[in-house]
């Protein structure tokens, strides 16, 4: 079966809270006849996130259809890892206009999604790339994504100016071309952890306060 695929938008999520982390997926350690210990890794690590968020009025209802796209367990949400401690966007902009400073009627422009390149190849498996022409210099512990596959940013490295080596965990899942995008905030493919996962109920003002439970989609 086909799962369906669901974005969620950037701007969508008002965060009271957040924590995406990487699930290592190791196996418990059990004490051996020295009286050690050891954790077996033989599965592949994948994100995980509980954030939480806050919607009002008809934000509710949209994230009511949202859901019913998803239905349960089934769908997959395609989604921006919205950090704002490894990445800080501003309020959410209008989008990129025409030339000449013309919008859509509705008075936005085409989605504006920051971003960088490549500057060389690197294998799946890879720990370090080379990213040049960013808009902003990455930083230590931000989250970033390539091709819908989130890595963590260990370390940078200045190497010219909009060109910096930096260092990835988890080891790249899928091979890099020299003149890929690189997303600056990640944004990955997730499924919810359960069924009911964003039942949106609401008090008198209108507010509904929500946990969402995420993991990392794996089998694409």
């Amino acid at each position: 079966m086909q799962r369906p695929i669901v974005t969620l938008p950037a701007d969508f999520l008002h965060l009271v809270d957040t924590n995406w982390d990487v699930d290592w997926r190791g196996q418990p350690p059990g004490n051996d006849t020295g009286g050690g210990t050891s954790v077996v890794y033989n599965r592949f690590p994948r994100w995980v996130g509980s954030p939480s968020i806050v919607l009002q009025g008809s934000a509710i209802a949209q994230w009511r259809a949202i859901r019913a796209q998803a239905q349960g367990r089934v769908g997959i949400y395609r989604l921006t890892m919205v950090d704002p401690v490894g990445f800080a966007t501003s309020a959410p902009s209008a989008g990129t206009s025409f030339e000449g400073g013309a919008t859509f009627a509705s008075g936005v422009g085409f989605a504006s999604e920051p971003a960088c390149f490549a500057a060389a190849d690197a294998a799946a498996g890879a720990v370090q790339i080379r990213v040049e022409n960013a808009e902003v210099a990455p930083v230590v512990g931000q989250i970033m994504s390539h091709k819908l596959w989130p890595f963590l940013v260990t370390w940078v490295s200045e190497v010219s100016p909009g060109s910096y080596d930096i260092g990835v965990q988890m080891p790249l899942r899928t091979a890099i071309t020299a003149g890929d995008i690189l997303k600056l905030e990640g944004e990955g493919l997730f499924e919810a952890v359960e069924d009911g996962m964003g039942q949106a109920g609401y008090n008198i003002d209108l507010v509904a306060r929500l946990r969402l439970n995420f993991r990392e989609v794996l089998n694409r």
